[in-house]
């Protein structure tokens, strides 16, 4: 099979995502780059117990529910598995995050001491800089690995023999591939803005409900996966289906953001925040 460096367009693409929706947010409305860095913090606090869990109970829960329920509603219960631990771990840090924000105490000048606020505008740039920082570190291990083959495609022949005809499977695609993981990346920032806004909304507003919101929105844009990983696999629209339904929750969440006064009650506090 012929390998395709075009590919390389796909964790290019991503990264260049990552950094512009950081760019351009920063430069329409002047927020301080350290916003951005919190919310990548977040990311990376949420996602170390998942590695952990994927490296310890995972398998075995895998491994439980198809002996006892068989293939298919062990997937199911993956997904659902895998769904409730996104929402748990990502809603979770934003909360904590907007928590030990919004009590801060910061010293002013003078000798005063007044808690810190964050605007609407800075919550939806810790946002951007949760999915920011997902798109980017993401992509690099990828880009790493790909560009390597690519320069010298011997190291295929150093790999076990399964393993090396599906990297080489995987390198053989068409270019269209790479772009489907760029279009991903778009639509997963807007997800990942939507729900840490609706955190910051029901940490600034105490409204526990849009907590609960925003983990059940996480929560289904993850469950999905380990069903069409398994079920769609062979399939040649399973690249489709997936980034399609990534497509349709980031539209959600696009919407839920140009919507946020109809979500919440308070919606003319979100508005002046935006000042």
């Amino acid at each position: 099979m012929v390998l395709n460096p075009w590919l390389l367009l796909g964790p290019l693409g991503m990264m260049v995502v990552g950094i512009l929706a950081v760019v351009l947010w920063k430069s329409r409305y002047k927020i301080s780059l350290k916003f951005f860095i919190f919310g990548g913090v977040l990311w990376v606090a949420a996602i170390i117990p998942k590695i952990i869990m994927d490296g310890t109970v995972t398998p075995p829960f895998y491994l439980w529910c198809v002996s006892r329920f068989g293939v298919f509603w062990g997937v199911v219960l993956l997904g659902a598995y895998v769904g409730l631990r996104t929402g748990f771990f990502e809603c979770g840090s934003a909360y904590l995050g907007f928590a030990w924000l919004l009590r801060r105490r910061v010293p002013q000048s003078g000798g005063t001491v007044v808690s810190r606020s964050v605007s609407y505008m800075e919550a939806v740039a810790i946002g951007v800089g949760f999915g920011a920082f997902e798109a980017i570190l993401l992509a690099l291990p990828s880009l790493a690995q790909m560009a390597y083959i690519f320069l010298d495609p011997s190291l295929l022949s150093l790999l076990p023999p399964d393993q090396a005809l599906l990297l080489e499977e995987q390198l053989g695609q068409p270019t269209w591939v790479a772009l489907a993981a760029v279009w991903e990346r778009v639509f997963a920032i807007l997800a990942h803005i939507f729900a840490t806004v609706l955190v910051y909304l029901a940490v600034a507003h105490r409204r526990p409900i849009l907590l609960g919101g925003a983990a059940a929105y996480k929560s289904l844009l993850d469950a999905p996966i380990p069903i069409f990983q398994t079920m769609l696999a062979s399939s040649p629209y399973y690249i489709v289906i997936t980034e399609a339904f990534v497509g349709i929750m980031g539209l959600i969440g696009l919407l839920g953001m140009l919507n946020m006064g109809k979500i919440t009650s308070k919606g003319g506090n979100v508005i002046r925040n935006k000042q």
